[in-house]
């Protein structure tokens, strides 16, 4: 930002106008397979084997009678496995009601380009349903009525996902016409994660067990009578509550027959450090003439909260800001001070950032953000708490004391799926955030690191695949949570190095190895890659160490003898992003959390290593829109850029507006969408014009965040799993008002669409997680005419779990959009500050002190 002449980034309130009425474009459907060749044939099959479920539900029915279940909730899992090479079609209102058969879960055969041990899992879809009697029975007459339909082939060619039995088909037409086999579920069944992690052993496991919020209490009446053992806290959702259970797996199949309770089973978790040995710190550094320049932050500044392994408080560094009464654990029985160095260093880098530059210095170090620390990764102390809660105990311990505050969590849930799914600790992340929608919480989360030890060292050779090996691990892949990765960007040092300058840290994980089903949300991550180091390669041209010359220098647990220390990879990435969040929080006190996170990706660059991985990937898809979606996938949207993401120049405006919007309403005993916003921008719209063919860019960002559902992505459904969505469409060159309006709503009057253009755009088919960013090039003319965006909602769970009473809710959002012109073409804020009225600004346009 080479302008001289910095403001203030431009903050509105107010600005949207709601429309009267909404009405989505509609879609088409999908088209169907290939039928049952003898439809009463397959019925006969069928119907046989629902038979011999009657037959097992009698000695389920006495388990849970012997269990005081009542006999209205009394049933079996079953499980439907699809026919070969088919897709067994599970309808939208099995996979989102309660109506009739009870979906559990549905496991989809692995695609050609998932990893071995998926493809080998299972070799046809299948889906998992809890039946009881009276269920199974309505089964058999579905059935029936199923083989003796002469329906023919009119209307089923395509599939419109009504299987309800309100047309001319029989009830659960397509579920029949798809599957191949009804039988008992298994444990294996019950099993979400991969099925090559199932416990194979005869001794007990931890085991994370999703249950039936109504059925709970007939759980912990069966864990009673077989005296198994939970562990931590549980965990509620909307639809399901997350339990912790240590027992064996026959133990676990007894429980499951004497309760009919549980929905799936996971793998357990708890938070794990990915702790490097690094160098040591062999250069002198006067820690006391560091420590006598600090000025320390006001009492009301904004703070970092590391949840981590604990903070040694009395660091001389970290005294001022970090007093004892913020310092807790997840668990009283665990000491809140630093067990092994890992938050003692991530303290360092959330205080102050990189300390490389800052000991160097001469000046005041004034302090303008604080500390807290709760232990969430526990010593090996015998006491055990699940990532999930281990979050939720962080945030309550510290929010009895009401203040503003950045969540820093570089560590990940080892043993969760790294598949992209939603987890339960990433659900509780999006929980925690989303808040009550009005009091919103920011985390910052690690993407998580390839594994590397001294006696496996990192290999040259698996630089340029190592991180797609690894994809990201939970809880990054929360929609709610700013996800780090890691860059190497230091140029000094000898030696070397294995990572190019601007391009992924060598143990950097991403989201390329994540499965195709992601398609059905289609979101990427990280959402930033900040430093995390370098690793230098050995003599002999094979194995590579970790080089200091080229890590972030932060505070050490070892004082007085090292009270510097080294620090690496995306822990580190992590804690640099928290401290510049926290920072524009004490910059801009009156923003929400959901600002913070969209402009610290608007305000985010590829380095030319990254742009040079776009433009390959771009010559081997041939189109911008798929090269993009992978290099997001490896480095988000790149490296923040300070200076613009504080403040906005002449030459590069800033616009930020807030909002909110009510996606639903209940109208006429059903759920629908209610309304849109369009906002008419406060536009540079002369020196626009006058600038012509220059080239010019515009990059919008949404952010918003989602309350989450996490047992939808079980049930197959992933498009559910926020309870609502979000989507941004900017006004066209050529087209007026009206009909950027009716584009996105069809409840708008008609009006002519011709002549309106639409490229330009980096993605274009944009992702669709709640941090939603992407970027128009173009000739400076044609963005003076696109002075206009709607934001506008799509169906989430919300709109489907009526029981919730979700569907008069209000949801907050931001809107980030940034101007960038050459040098010298006008000053972009002095126009735009006098079309703006006082009332809609949170805070004057001044320049920035």
């Amino acid at each position: 930002m080479a302008d001289s002449n910095l403001y203030r980034h431009v903050h509105l309130r107010g600005l949207g106008v709601r429309s009267k009425n909404f009405t989505a474009p509609g879609g088409g459907g999908a088209k169907r397979r290939e039928r049952v060749a003898d439809r009463r044939l397959h019925a006969e099959n069928l119907l046989s084997q629902v038979s011999d479920m009657r037959s097992l539900l009698d000695d389920f029915n006495e388990a849970q009678k012997a269990n005081r279940v009542p006999s209205k909730f009394r049933g079996i899992p079953i499980a439907i496995e699809g026919r070969p090479a088919e897709r067994l079609e599970v309808s939208k209102k099995q996979r989102s009601t309660t109506r009739g058969l009870k979906l559990l879960n549905v496991r989809r055969a692995p695609g050609s380009n998932e990893a071995d041990e998926e493809r080998n899992s299972i070799q046809c879809d299948r889906a998992v349903f809890f039946a009881t009697r009276s269920m199974l029975k309505s089964l058999e007459e579905a059935l029936h009525k199923y083989g003796e339909w002469e329906g023919g082939d009119a209307g089923i060619q395509d599939y419109d996902d009504d299987d309800d039995g309100s047309r001319s088909r029989p009830r659960n037409f397509w579920l029949f016409e798809s599957s191949d086999t009804i039988r008992e579920a298994t444990l294996q069944d019950l099993w979400t994660d991969p099925l090559n992690r199932f416990p194979r052993r005869r001794t007990k496991h931890d085991w994370e067990v999703w249950l039936r919020p109504d059925l709970e209490q007939y759980f912990l009446r069966a864990l009673n009578d077989s005296s198994i053992e939970t562990v931590g806290n549980a965990t509620v959702f909307v639809e399901s509550i997350v339990r912790t259970v240590h027992a064996a797996a026959e133990e676990l199949n007894q429980v499951l027959r004497a309760s009919g309770a549980i929905v799936s089973l996971r793998s357990a978790s708890s938070f794990a450090s990915d702790f490097s040995e690094m160098p040591k710190v062999r250069r002198a550094l006067a820690l006391d003439a560091v420590a006598q320049r600090i000025v320390a932050p006001p009492a009301d500044a904004p703070r970092v909260t590391v949840l981590d392994t604990g903070v040694k408080r009395t660091h001389p560094l970290l005294r001022p800001m970090l007093p004892g009464n913020r310092c807790f654990s997840a668990d009283p029985t665990w000491d809140n001070a630093d067990h092994n160095g890992h938050g003692t260093r991530m303290a360092g880098l959330a205080q102050y950032g990189d300390m490389d530059v800052l000991v160097s210095g001469t000046m005041p170090i004034i302090a303008s953000t604080a500390l807290e620390s709760v232990v969430v990764n526990g010593p090996d102390s015998g006491v055990r708490v699940p990532a999930r809660d281990a979050v939720r105990r962080a945030v309550d311990v510290v929010e009895a004391d009401a203040a503003t505050r950045v969540f820093c969590l570089a560590q990940t849930a080892a043993g969760e799926s790294e598949k992209g799914v939603p987890t339960s600790t990433s659900s509780v992340v999006d929980d925690l955030a989303f808040g009550d929608g009005n009091r919103t919480r920011l985390f910052v989360v690690a993407v998580g690191n390839a594994p590397h030890h001294d006696d496996e060292p990192y290999q040259k050779a698996d630089y340029d695949r190592r991180n797609i090996a690894f994809p990201v691990q939970s809880p990054a892949q929360s929609l709610n949570a700013l996800a780090v990765g890691a860059v190497s960007l230091k140029r000094h040092g000898r030696g070397r190095l294995l990572a190019p300058v601007g391009d992924l840290a060598p143990t950097s994980r991403t989201s390329e190895g994540w499965p195709s089903f992601n398609e059905a949300v289609r979101f990427c991550k990280p959402d930033i890659v900040m430093e995390g180091g370098n690793f230098l390669i050995e003599d002999g041209d094979v194995f590579c160490r970790p080089s200091h010359n080229h890590m972030v220098l932060t505070t050490g647990i070892n004082t007085p003898a090292e009270p510097f220390a080294y620090s690496g990879e995306t822990s580190t990435a992590t804690a640099l992003a928290s401290h510049l969040a926290a920072k524009l929080l004490a910059r801009y006190p009156a923003m929400r959390m959901e600002t913070v996170r969209a402009l610290m990706a608007n305000a985010a660059d590829w380095t030319p290593a990254m742009l040079a991985h776009y433009r390959n990937a771009r010559r081997e898809l041939g189109r911008s829109s798929g090269a993009c979606a992978q290099i997001i996938s490896r480095f988000g949207w790149g490296v923040p850029n300070e200076e613009r993401l504080f403040a906005s120049a002449g030459n590069a405006l800033t616009l930020v507006v807030e909002d909110k919007l009510q996606p639903y309403e209940m109208a006429d005993g059903h759920i629908r969408l209610k309304e849109m916003k369009y906002f008419k921008l406060p536009w540079p719209t002369e020196i626009l014009r006058s600038l012509r063919n220059t080239q010019v860019e515009m990059r919008c960002t949404l952010s918003y965040f989602v309350e989450p559902e996490p047992h939808a992505a079980s049930r197959d459904r992933l498009d559910r799993y926020p309870s609502h969505r979000l989507k941004f469409e900017v006004k066209r060159f050529g087209e007026s008002d009206a009909s950027a309006k009716r584009r996105v709503n069809w409840a708008e009057p008609p009006d002519n669409l011709q002549n309106a253009t639409d490229d330009g755009w980096l993605l274009g088919d944009r992702q669709r997680g709640s941090l939603i960013q992407d970027i128009w090039h173009g000739e400076a003319y044609k963005l003076a005419a696109r002075d206009a965006i709607s934001v506008s909602p799509v169906h989430g769970w919300w709109g489907e779990i009526t029981s919730a009473e979700r569907y008069d809710r209000e949801v907050n959002f931001s809107l980030v959009v940034s101007i960038r012109t050459p040098e010298e073409s006008g000053d972009l804020m002095a126009e735009v500050r006098n079309k703006i009225p006082a009332t809609l600004l949170v805070e004057p346009i001044r320049a920035v002190t």
